[in-house]
Protein backbone atom coordinates (compact mmCIF):
# COMPACT_ATOMS: atom_id res chain seq x y z
CA UNK A 1 0.00 0.00 0.00
CA UNK A 2 0.96 3.36 -0.86
CA UNK A 3 0.30 6.41 0.70
CA UNK A 4 0.34 9.71 -1.63
CA UNK A 5 0.66 13.37 -0.03
CA UNK A 6 0.25 15.82 -2.92
CA UNK A 7 -0.06 19.75 -3.07
CA UNK A 8 -2.24 21.42 -5.03
CA UNK A 9 -4.69 19.23 -5.57
CA UNK A 10 -7.65 21.41 -6.01
CA UNK A 11 -6.67 21.24 -10.16
CA UNK A 12 -4.78 20.39 -13.28
CA UNK A 13 -1.55 18.15 -12.57
CA UNK A 14 -2.21 17.84 -9.24
CA UNK A 15 -5.88 16.64 -9.40
CA UNK A 16 -5.46 14.31 -12.45
CA UNK A 17 -2.64 13.10 -9.89
CA UNK A 18 -4.99 12.40 -6.82
CA UNK A 19 -7.44 11.11 -9.58
CA UNK A 20 -4.82 8.56 -11.15
CA UNK A 21 -3.42 7.40 -8.00
CA UNK A 22 -6.65 6.46 -6.94
CA UNK A 23 -7.51 4.21 -9.59
CA UNK A 24 -5.47 1.72 -7.72
CA UNK A 25 -7.39 0.44 -5.06
CA UNK A 26 -4.74 -0.38 -2.43
CA UNK A 27 -3.10 3.20 -2.36
CA UNK A 28 -4.81 6.34 -0.85
CA UNK A 29 -4.05 10.09 -1.12
CA UNK A 30 -3.83 13.02 1.31
CA UNK A 31 -4.69 16.30 -1.15
CA UNK A 32 -3.28 19.96 0.80
CA UNK A 33 -5.00 22.91 -0.93
CA UNK A 34 -7.15 25.78 -0.34
CA UNK A 35 -10.19 24.24 -2.17
CA UNK A 36 -11.24 20.52 -2.16
CA UNK A 37 -12.26 19.71 -5.54
CA UNK A 38 -12.13 15.44 -5.21
CA UNK A 39 -14.39 13.58 -3.38
CA UNK A 40 -13.02 9.60 -2.49
CA UNK A 41 -13.47 7.17 0.25
CA UNK A 42 -9.80 7.19 -0.11
CA UNK A 43 -9.03 10.36 -0.23
CA UNK A 44 -8.59 13.11 2.95
CA UNK A 45 -8.41 16.41 2.29
CA UNK A 46 -6.37 19.16 4.13
CA UNK A 47 -7.49 22.85 3.50
CA UNK A 48 -4.39 25.13 3.86
CA UNK A 49 -2.54 27.78 2.13
CA UNK A 50 0.73 27.89 1.20
CA UNK A 51 1.25 31.08 0.92
CA UNK A 52 1.23 31.06 4.51
CA UNK A 53 4.21 29.74 5.80
CA UNK A 54 3.38 30.30 9.58
CA UNK A 55 0.28 27.94 9.44
CA UNK A 56 2.17 25.20 7.50
CA UNK A 57 4.80 25.18 10.17
CA UNK A 58 1.90 24.24 12.65
CA UNK A 59 0.28 22.19 10.02
CA UNK A 60 0.85 18.17 11.28
CA UNK A 61 1.51 16.13 8.17
CA UNK A 62 -1.03 12.96 7.65
CA UNK A 63 -0.41 9.87 9.78
CA UNK A 64 0.93 7.27 8.26
CA UNK A 65 0.24 3.21 8.35
CA UNK A 66 1.28 2.24 4.58
CA UNK A 67 5.00 0.10 3.10
CA UNK A 68 5.95 3.38 1.05
CA UNK A 69 4.74 7.40 1.98
CA UNK A 70 5.20 9.44 -1.28
CA UNK A 71 5.25 13.29 -0.87
CA UNK A 72 4.73 14.62 -4.20
CA UNK A 73 5.10 18.74 -3.34
CA UNK A 74 3.08 19.77 -7.44
CA UNK A 75 1.77 23.28 -6.00
CA UNK A 76 2.62 26.13 -8.21
CA UNK A 77 2.43 30.01 -8.57
CA UNK A 78 3.12 31.80 -11.78
CA UNK A 79 3.01 35.78 -10.12
CA UNK A 80 2.99 38.37 -11.71
CA UNK A 81 3.92 37.92 -15.40
CA UNK A 82 6.26 41.53 -15.54
CA UNK A 83 9.56 42.20 -15.60
CA UNK A 84 11.66 43.06 -12.39
CA UNK A 85 11.57 46.41 -11.70
CA UNK A 86 7.40 46.63 -12.62
CA UNK A 87 6.08 43.36 -10.39
CA UNK A 88 3.79 43.63 -7.30
CA UNK A 89 5.60 43.12 -4.50
CA UNK A 90 3.51 40.89 -2.87
CA UNK A 91 2.63 38.39 -6.01
CA UNK A 92 6.77 38.08 -5.57
CA UNK A 93 6.74 37.36 -2.34
CA UNK A 94 4.06 34.71 -2.89
CA UNK A 95 6.16 32.93 -6.12
CA UNK A 96 8.80 32.11 -3.49
CA UNK A 97 6.47 31.44 -0.74
CA UNK A 98 4.54 29.05 -2.58
CA UNK A 99 7.09 27.58 -5.05
CA UNK A 100 10.13 27.24 -2.76
CA UNK A 101 9.27 27.90 1.13
CA UNK A 102 6.40 25.47 1.44
CA UNK A 103 8.64 22.69 -0.88
CA UNK A 104 11.28 23.10 2.28
CA UNK A 105 9.03 23.10 4.86
CA UNK A 106 7.22 20.03 3.65
CA UNK A 107 10.01 18.26 3.23
CA UNK A 108 11.83 18.85 6.40
CA UNK A 109 8.69 17.59 8.18
CA UNK A 110 8.53 14.97 5.78
CA UNK A 111 12.19 13.49 6.23
CA UNK A 112 11.99 13.71 10.18
CA UNK A 113 13.25 10.90 11.71
CA UNK A 114 9.82 10.71 13.48
CA UNK A 115 7.62 10.56 10.34
CA UNK A 116 6.25 7.73 8.53
CA UNK A 117 7.45 4.85 10.92
CA UNK A 118 8.77 2.10 9.00
CA UNK A 119 7.03 3.06 5.31
CA UNK A 120 10.18 3.97 2.78
CA UNK A 121 10.17 7.30 1.33
CA UNK A 122 9.99 9.38 -1.77
CA UNK A 123 9.85 12.97 -2.74
CA UNK A 124 8.92 13.85 -6.25
CA UNK A 125 8.88 17.95 -6.32
CA UNK A 126 7.23 19.33 -9.65
CA UNK A 127 9.78 21.35 -11.04
CA UNK A 128 10.14 23.33 -14.82
CA UNK A 129 12.12 23.88 -17.49
CA UNK A 130 11.80 27.63 -16.03
CA UNK A 131 14.11 26.13 -13.69
CA UNK A 132 17.02 25.90 -16.12
CA UNK A 133 16.64 28.89 -18.66
CA UNK A 134 15.53 32.38 -18.84
CA UNK A 135 12.65 33.88 -19.83
CA UNK A 136 11.47 37.22 -19.70
CA UNK A 137 9.16 38.42 -17.32
CA UNK A 138 9.36 35.20 -15.05
CA UNK A 139 12.41 35.98 -13.17
CA UNK A 140 10.52 35.12 -10.08
CA UNK A 141 9.24 31.96 -11.00
CA UNK A 142 12.46 31.12 -13.10
CA UNK A 143 14.22 31.76 -10.00
CA UNK A 144 11.64 29.60 -7.73
CA UNK A 145 12.25 26.42 -9.95
CA UNK A 146 15.80 26.67 -9.89
CA UNK A 147 15.25 26.84 -5.93
CA UNK A 148 13.81 23.69 -6.33
CA UNK A 149 16.29 22.29 -8.81
CA UNK A 150 18.68 22.54 -6.20
CA UNK A 151 17.14 22.18 -2.94
CA UNK A 152 16.32 18.50 -3.82
CA UNK A 153 19.78 17.77 -5.17
CA UNK A 154 21.34 18.98 -1.90
CA UNK A 155 18.90 17.15 0.51
CA UNK A 156 19.39 14.37 -1.69
CA UNK A 157 23.31 14.25 -0.81
CA UNK A 158 22.10 14.89 2.75
CA UNK A 159 20.24 11.81 2.96
CA UNK A 160 23.69 10.23 1.42
CA UNK A 161 25.31 11.35 4.17
CA UNK A 162 22.84 10.05 6.52
CA UNK A 163 22.15 6.68 4.81
CA UNK A 164 19.27 7.08 4.05
CA UNK A 165 17.46 5.19 1.22
CA UNK A 166 15.43 7.93 0.54
CA UNK A 167 14.41 8.97 -3.54
CA UNK A 168 13.94 12.68 -4.18
CA UNK A 169 13.21 13.73 -7.46
CA UNK A 170 12.94 17.08 -8.97
CA UNK A 171 10.73 16.69 -12.60
CA UNK A 172 9.77 19.47 -14.66
CA UNK A 173 6.12 18.47 -16.90
CA UNK A 174 6.51 20.38 -19.97
CA UNK A 175 4.25 22.63 -21.33
CA UNK A 176 0.71 21.75 -19.84
CA UNK A 177 -3.04 22.54 -20.56
CA UNK A 178 -3.45 24.33 -17.43
CA UNK A 179 -4.75 27.38 -16.00
CA UNK A 180 -1.66 28.74 -15.39
CA UNK A 181 -1.11 27.94 -19.13
CA UNK A 182 -4.27 30.34 -19.35
CA UNK A 183 -2.89 32.98 -17.51
CA UNK A 184 -0.03 33.41 -19.55
CA UNK A 185 -1.72 32.84 -22.77
CA UNK A 186 -3.67 36.34 -21.05
CA UNK A 187 -0.56 38.55 -21.00
CA UNK A 188 0.17 41.86 -22.42
CA UNK A 189 2.62 41.66 -25.39
CA UNK A 190 4.50 44.56 -23.57
CA UNK A 191 4.66 42.47 -20.74
CA UNK A 192 5.71 39.74 -22.14
CA UNK A 193 7.75 39.34 -25.32
CA UNK A 194 7.03 35.42 -25.77
CA UNK A 195 3.41 35.66 -25.18
CA UNK A 196 2.73 34.60 -28.84
CA UNK A 197 4.62 31.25 -28.72
CA UNK A 198 2.60 30.23 -25.56
CA UNK A 199 -0.65 31.13 -27.79
CA UNK A 200 0.67 28.91 -30.21
CA UNK A 201 1.07 25.82 -28.28
CA UNK A 202 -2.65 25.62 -27.64
CA UNK A 203 -3.46 26.84 -31.05
CA UNK A 204 -1.04 24.28 -32.24
CA UNK A 205 -2.18 21.39 -30.02
CA UNK A 206 1.08 21.27 -28.27
CA UNK A 207 -0.20 21.15 -24.53
CA UNK A 208 -0.47 18.19 -22.91
CA UNK A 209 -3.29 17.41 -20.61
CA UNK A 210 -3.08 16.80 -17.03
CA UNK A 211 -3.92 13.11 -16.84
CA UNK A 212 -1.81 12.53 -19.46
CA UNK A 213 1.12 14.24 -17.40
CA UNK A 214 0.03 12.38 -13.89
CA UNK A 215 0.42 9.34 -15.73
CA UNK A 216 3.95 10.02 -16.86
CA UNK A 217 4.93 11.04 -13.41
CA UNK A 218 3.64 7.55 -11.62
CA UNK A 219 5.64 5.69 -14.73
CA UNK A 220 8.89 7.74 -13.04
CA UNK A 221 8.08 6.78 -9.72
CA UNK A 222 7.19 3.17 -10.36
CA UNK A 223 9.94 2.88 -12.75
CA UNK A 224 12.53 4.57 -10.22
CA UNK A 225 13.52 6.91 -13.15
CA UNK A 226 15.62 9.81 -12.64
CA UNK A 227 16.85 7.92 -9.29
CA UNK A 228 20.61 8.70 -9.84
CA UNK A 229 20.08 12.17 -11.78
CA UNK A 230 17.61 13.75 -9.05
CA UNK A 231 16.78 16.53 -11.74
CA UNK A 232 15.32 15.45 -14.90
CA UNK A 233 12.15 16.38 -17.50
CA UNK A 234 9.02 14.16 -18.45
CA UNK A 235 9.98 15.28 -21.65
CA UNK A 236 12.19 13.02 -21.93
CA UNK A 237 9.80 10.38 -21.09
CA UNK A 238 7.13 8.20 -23.47
CA UNK A 239 4.66 5.43 -22.22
Amino acid sequence: MKHYIITGTSSGIGKALAEKVLENKEDVVSGISRTATLAHERYTHYKLDLNRPEDLAAFDLPRVEADEVILINNAGYLGDIKRIGAANHEALARVFNVNVTAVAILMNKFLAPDYGGEASKTILNVSSGAGSYEIPSWAGYCGSKAAVDMLSKTVKVEQNELGNDVRILSVGPGVVDTPMQSQIRGAQKEDFSRVEDFQGFKEHGELASPSDIAAKYLHVLNQGLFTNAVVGSLRDIEI
